[in-house]
């Protein structure tokens, strides 16, 4: 993934620095576009494209965005919690999941589903870990995901017969659910 225009690769390049890569850090679009010594509309266009592209997200209404896993990965650089799953990240005891807990949870279904591509698997084991992963997606649609409901899906996927042969996989999934 990379971006083609220049302006955009500059203007998510500082939004990166500004932020320090911390995806919940909030950075005004139009201080990103003074310090490029852009005007404040052009800001605006670039950072729009960014948020459209999903490099972006918008935090609030006044201009605050910050970057995401896409605009690092689009800048080439690698998310710091890429591979945190197997670094020891737990989903914890808040009633609702944080930003970057999601974002190893969207990264841990991203794994799960392409080992699955590569696995045969009967239907009707493949047809449980599909329902479960699409339990998930619905689950991190939520504005407030819950802990509650994405841990115990992780629980089905880790004792799911599809998966059985894959250690890494369901350790990754035990140390998230703290098993």
């Amino acid at each position: 993934m990379s971006i083609e225009n220049v302006q955009m690769t500059s203007f998510l390049q500082q939004l990166y620095e500004l932020s320090n890569g911390d995806f919940e850090t909030e950075v005004s679009m139009y201080d990103i576009g003074s310090a490029l010594g852009f005007e404040k509309n052009e800001s605006g266009a670039i950072a729009e494209d960014l948020l459209v592209e999903g490099y972006a997200e918008l935090k609030n209404l006044a201009g605050g965005i910050s970057i995401t896993s896409a605009g690092l990965q689009a800048l080439n650089i690698k998310s710091p919690i890429a591979g945190a799953t197997s670094g020891g990240v737990q989903l914890g005891n808040a009633v609702v999941l944080d930003g970057q807990i999601i974002e190893v949870v969207e990264q841990l279904l991203v794994e799960i589903k392409s080992r699955m591509s590569e696995r045969g698997s009967t239907y009707t084991n493949l047809e449980e870990v599909v329902i479960d992963i699409k339990t998930m997606e619905v689950q991190l649609l939520s504005p407030k995901p819950k802990t509650a409901v994405i841990r115990e899906v992780l629980r089905s996927l880790s004792s799911s017969p599809a998966l059985q042969d894959n250690g890494d996989i369901t350790t990754k999934i035990r140390t998230m659910t703290g098993e």
